[in-house]
């Protein structure tokens, strides 16, 4: 199966200018999905591309507001009270699944990333019901490696890097196909297996972690698994 591997000039597909915040990204990408969208006339691959240019400025905003947000001298923070409610961190990195009882040559990298915003008071109290997927996530990706880069280069897989990186490429299509990700990309080069899936919610990109581990363990291969989210505040936008 082929995957999404051309370049694309994000700014020109959802027609934003480089300084365009999340809400407007967020809008284009809105009007160009319907237009595109198999299920109303659209091609396929014209919908892939609208979805991959919304992720790649969607992230890319994040990690630039959030390094602002990281970078601004003390003084210019609001001053934390005893009464208000600490806000949570911009980000947060949790261990997940390790199968230690598989080779460290088998083990596939594997990064759950979620870009969210923030709750506002009456989210965190449980005051209101739940927010929908489409207003609490920008977007959820799975990005996968082999060598599992932890390794370094301590480790020499000469003997069954062919067969792994063909199992690989089947899993990944495999997951691909079960899961009806937005977007996917892969790439073999000079025995490296790097892949890119992308979904809009957590629930599905969780879904497809767990197809991904079944179809990894099925193959003889395992997975060292880490979730990071990126939160964002909603003035942001």
């Amino acid at each position: 199966m082929s995957s999404l591997s051309f370049d694309i000039d994000p700014y020109k597909v959802l027609g934003v200018g480089r300084e365009a915040s999340l809400q407007q990204i967020r809008d284009a990408y809105r009007i160009k999905a319907k237009r595109y969208h198999p299920d109303t006339g659209g091609e396929d691959w014209a919908f892939r591309v609208v979805v991959q240019a919304f992720e790649l400025l969607s992230t890319a905003r994040v990690v630039r507001a959030t390094r602002q947000h990281h970078d601004e001298p003390q003084g210019h923070r609001m001053a934390p009270t005893t009464s208000a409610r600490a806000e949570p961190k911009t980000e947060t990195v949790h261990v997940g699944i390790h199968d230690r009882d598989v080779s460290p040559t088998r083990i596939v990298a594997a990064e759950h990333l979620c870009v969210r915003y923030l709750w506002d008071d009456v989210d965190f109290l449980g005051l209101t019901q739940k927010s929908s997927d489409a207003e609490r996530f920008l977007s959820c990706s799975l990005s996968l490696t082999w060598p599992d880069p932890k390794l370094g280069g301590d480790i020499h897989v000469e003997n069954e890097s062919e067969a792994i990186l063909t199992a690989l490429s089947h899993v990944f299509d495999h997951v691909v196909v079960a899961t009806r990700a937005n977007t996917s990309s892969s790439q073999v080069d000079h025995g490296r297996f790097t892949g890119w899936l992308s979904y809009s919610n957590f629930d599905t990109s969780w879904k497809a972690l767990k197809i991904l581990h079944e179809s990894l363990r099925q193959n003889k291969l395992g997975i060292r698994h880490w979730s990071r989210d990126l939160f964002i505040p909603r003035e942001w936008r």
